[in-house]
This record gives C-alpha cells, structure tokens and sequence, in this order.
C-alpha cells in the first residue's frame, strides 16, 4: 500500500528527529520511497514556540491503517516526544495523510487528515513530491490546495546547495535592536550545538571603532604563519559571505558552508538574525576543524555583541571612538564600556595606542574588575615596513597590534611564535577594500571602505593620497555621521560623484550631495549604480589625478563585484530602530 506522511518537529537538534524518525519507520515495515526537502516553517496552532522543520514522504507498507499509526506512536516515543501543551513544541509529530485512496474515519484515525487543506507546512512539502495527488473525497490535488492558501509565506524550503544558502540567508529580514542586541538566542542556539565555542582553541576576540577587521586578518595570518591551525570570523563580507569564516586562511568550502548553516539552523530554526546565524557557524565550523587558536571579530561594541559569547582568552581593542552612540553610547565613556566587555575574567586585554584617554581609563577599569592583564601594542617598527608599502601606514599600526596579539596568544597558549614568520606573512593578509589599488579599463583607481571619522582621517592622512588631485566615488551608510563625513571628503577632493552602495541601509546620494558646502557647488553630480558612477569618475578625472572609492565597505563590495561582471546581495543583518 502507497501512503504518504507528514513529519514535523520543533525540539532539539530537528533534522537528526527527522531523520531518526524516517529510519525507525523503515525498519519496521514502512518503507520509504520517495521524501520531500525539509521545508522551516512557523507554527500555525500556537503561536508561541519555535519554527517547525517539515518533511512529507512516500512510503510503502503492507500495515494495516491501525498497525502504521500503531507504528508511528512506537516512533514518536523512541523519539521521546514531548508536548507542553496543546499543538505545542514536540521532538516529533507523525501524521498519516493518504492512506491508498481509503477515507478512515475511526475513534483515533482520520485519513486524509481533516485539517490538510489549511496547513501550508504539510501541503508546502507534500506538493513537491506528489502535486498531482488528490484528496479521495473533495478531489482537489495538493498543489490546488497548497495553490488556495491565502497567506502563504510560513513554509521555506531549507537550501540545498550554497547558492540557494545564499539567497536563504539573504532574504532573513534585519533585526530589530530590542530583539537583536542580546546574548540570550546566540546563547541557547550555542548550547543546542553542544557548546562548540568552547572547543575551538584559544579564542582571540578583537572589537574597536577603526581597525578591527584588517587586526584580526593580520592576527590570524600571523598565528597561522608560526604553524597554527588558525579560524578567523570576520564582518561584513565584500562580495560573499565564506570570505567571513577563514582557517589556515582559506575559506570555508562552499560544502562546509552549507552543512554549519542546516546544523545551526536546525537547534535555532528562525531564532537568530543574519549575524547570529553566521557567528554560530563560524564557531561549530572552528570547533569542528579542531582549531588551535580561534580569531573573532567583533560585529557591533562587544559586550552584548554575539560573538561575545564566546570567552576570549585575549581580547584586543584597537580604537574607541563617537560610533552607533544611539545603542552603544551616548558618550565615549559608554562606547568604551561596551568594547570592553569583551574582556574576560583572568583574561589578557591588549589596548591600542590611539585609544583616548577617557576610553583607556574604562578599559583599565574593566581589566582590574576581572583581574585581567591589561597591556599596550609594541611598535616592531624594523618588521612593518612590507606592510606598510602595501597597505598604507594605517596598515602598519594594525599590524603592529596584530603582532603583539599573537604573541600574546601563543604565550598563553604555550605554542611557538616566531616574529619573523609573522611579519613576513603580514602583506599577504591585507583584507580587500583596504587602499586596495585595482584597474578598470586600463585605469588605475584606489578603493577603501573607510565609513567613520576617524577611518576617513587615517585614510585621507596616507602618503598615496596627500597632495594628489582626488576624486571621489562616494556612498555612505544612513546611520553615520553624514554631514561630517561628507565634509572632510570634500575638503580634499576636486569632484565627487555621489552613488548608493546596494545595502537597505545606504543614504540617498542626492540627500549626500545637498549636504556639500556651497564651495564645491558644479563639482558634484550623482550616479545611482556604483559601476557606473566609477566609470564616470575615471572619466572626469584628468591624467595625474587619482580616483578613490571610499565611504563604505558595501561601496567596495559592489565594485569589486562589478569588476568582474557579477552582482553582490548585502544582507540585513545589521540592528534597526
């Protein structure tokens, strides 16, 4: 007999129940023939509990109607299946929805389900397999059922390869800040996983307002240069998001990448934001590849950031300056505060040379309250000058700290670390969008992804730069300080095309371009896509005179992309009001 059944479950690890689920059945007399995909969906019933995994399948059977529910409740109690309250969470739920063509209305038995037409996560999956299959009274088939649903929407198909991962994650919408900036989901999600980011090495957790993302490359390059089996999380990506999770400096396979995001997804399903999601991967990942030293970026402050969640054993803060003072502030003092709570009990700190001193004074604090070693970068001025040349001066400063972090790291660690090895793999290292010097059509241009004031200043300080004729490709985020910003490009520049990276949170180029001082009035035009508001840069540009892209690091994903024909998706992953 063909009968075809609905899986669910909304506890625990949901994929292993599913499939746990399935091998039971087809041991003992219920053999599985034909499955859907596993499709995340939001509950129905009652609304307050988690998103449910479904799958629908075909199977064949020589049971009785009685003896497959008989079956099914053998099933679901190996599976140990718990229901709180009514239609609430449970580990498994078995439902038999055809039985042949039989209609089955007994005391404990309705066939076909007598609630199917209304439940888009049994008809989503059951359709994909079977969308000709009709219901044996009303004759409907599955997909006009499904076809009929008003509000659609609650099932999502989980991806099946890494391109479909991306577009899964791509369409997650952005967090709010009241449900977002907290360490509760990042937490459990951790603890559903089996605690990874407590076996992923020594962990070095590095946040600031400038400076983070290229110190915790050079870190990592720097460890992983002396022979250790190194991870690197870092935020945002340019053009995909595996440049994120890094071991040996190499990304995550596209197959790894793929199987971190079901397994998070799995313990957490519809729990966590963009970041969160990714964060949690990023840690299993490490865990997994048995990493000896684990580099975390930071992606917002630090103390209730996600990846605060896991325990650094050395925490470095390159810089605290006047950023997202509307959830981290409204002061310098409470800017540094949060940074600081990266800092852990008994833990080693490492504090950047430019931090002020208001915020190094918190910082300090900090250290004292949890007992941890507070220090300062070295300089290694002989080591840096490769560095340097490559990637400008502010470049030597990361560098700088990077390698005092990685000595610190391997100190505690007890593992080897050679200062040469170290700095002679620091050049290679430079993330993209970092003064990075590209070509398009023959023409040489210069592309940054500074966004704050005090990024911009070091940007605008460079050797390359002074003194040449600059002119700029600009976009700016919205929450920034846009009038500041726009400012101190336009004190240096002799043309600015204003553009609009492909980010949900990128500022209008109009509103940028009325934000100009009446001075630099005929000198500005707009350009709305980033590949052609290049383009006309280099045009507008006499020979001599150098181009630079600047303004946002989503700028510099979107060129780059451009560069080679392609498209990039920026997620919503950061917070909203």
């Amino acid at each position: 007999m063909k009968v075809y059944l609905s899986l669910g479950s909304n506890l625990g690890d949901r994929l292993a129940n599913l499939q746990r689920a399935l091998a039971l059945l087809g041991r003992s007399g219920c053999r599985v023939v034909r499955k859907s995909s596993v499709y995340e969906t939001a509950p129905l019933y009652y609304l307050a509990q988690p998103a449910f995994f479904n799958q629908a399948v075909v199977c064949e059977t020589r049971l009785s109607p009685e003896g497959l529910l008989a079956l099914i409740g053998r099933a679901e109690k190996a599976l140990k299946r718990s229901r709180l309250v009514k239609n609430g969470p449970r580990t498994a739920d078995i439902d038999i929805l055809f039985y042949g063509g039989h209609v089955i209305n007994g005391p404990g038995l309705q066939v076909p389900h007598p609630r199917l037409a209304e439940r888009e996560f049994v008809l989503a999956p059951l359709a994909e397999i079977a969308p000709g299959l009709r219901h044996p009274v009303t004759g409907v088939s599955a997909a006009e059922m499904l076809a009929a649903l008003k509000d659609l929407g609650g099932a999502r198909r989980l991806p099946a390869t890494y391109d479909e991962a991306q577009a899964w994650l791509a369409a997650l919408p952005p967090p709010s800040a009241s449900a977002h900036y907290s360490l509760d989901k990042i937490k459990a999600a951790l603890a559903g996983l089996g605690r990874p980011e407590k076996h992923m090495g020594l962990v070095v957790h590095i946040t600031g307002s400038t400076g983070k993302t290229s110190s915790a490359c050079l870190t990592a390059a720097a460890l992983t240069a002396c022979g250790h089996r190194t991870g690197l999380y870092t935020s945002p990506h340019l053009t995909g998001p595996r440049e994120r999770i890094k071991l040996g400096g190499a990304e995550i396979s596209r197959k790894d990448f793929l199987s971190c995001l079901l397994k998070v997804e799995s313990v957490a399903a519809g729990e966590l934001s963009y970041f969160e999601l990714l964060t949690a991967m990023a840690f299993l990942y490490f865990s997994q590849k048995k990493a000896r030293f684990s580099v975390i970026e930071a992606g917002l402050g630090g103390r209730l950031d996600a990846t605060n969640a896991a325990d650094g054993a050395v925490a470095g803060i390159t810089s605290v300056s006047l950023e997202h003072a509307a959830l981290l502030g409204p002061g310098l003092k409470d800017i540094a505060a949060h940074k600081a709570g990266i800092i852990k009990e008994g833990s080693c700190a490492l504090a950047g040379l430019r931090i002020p001193p208001a915020a190094l004074a918190v910082i300090a604090a900090r250290a004292a309250a949890v007992n941890a070693g507070l220090a300062r970068p070295s300089r290694y001025t002989a080591y840096l000058g490769p560095l340097a040349r490559r990637g400008g001066s502010f470049q030597a400063e990361n560098g700088a700290f990077a390698l005092s972090l990685a000595a610190m790291a391997a100190g505690l660690a007890g593992g080897e670390f050679n200062l040469n090895k170290a700095a002679a793999a620091l050049p290679g290292a430079v993330p993209p969008g970092r003064l990075e010097a590209l070509k398009y059509k023959g023409r040489g241009f210069i592309l940054d992804g500074a966004h704050n004031a005090e990024g911009v200043a070091a940007l605008l300080a460079e050797p390359a730069l002074l003194g040449r004729r600059l002119y700029l490709v600009l976009s700016l985020m919205e929450d920034k300080a846009l009038g500041l910003l726009v400012g101190k490009f336009a004190a240096v520049a002799e043309g600015v095309i204003f553009t609009r990276a492909s980010s949900y949170r990128a500022a209008d180029p109009v509103k940028l371009k009325g934000l100009l001082p009446a001075s630099f009035a005929g000198r500005a035009e707009v350009v709305a896509a980033p590949g052609r508001a290049l383009a006309a840069a280099l045009r507008l540009a006499p020979a001599g005179a150098v181009v630079l892209a600047a303004g946002s690091l989503y700028l510099a994903g979107d060129i780059k992309a451009f560069l080679k024909g392609r498209t990039v998706t920026h997620p919503k992953e950061m917070l909203t009001k």
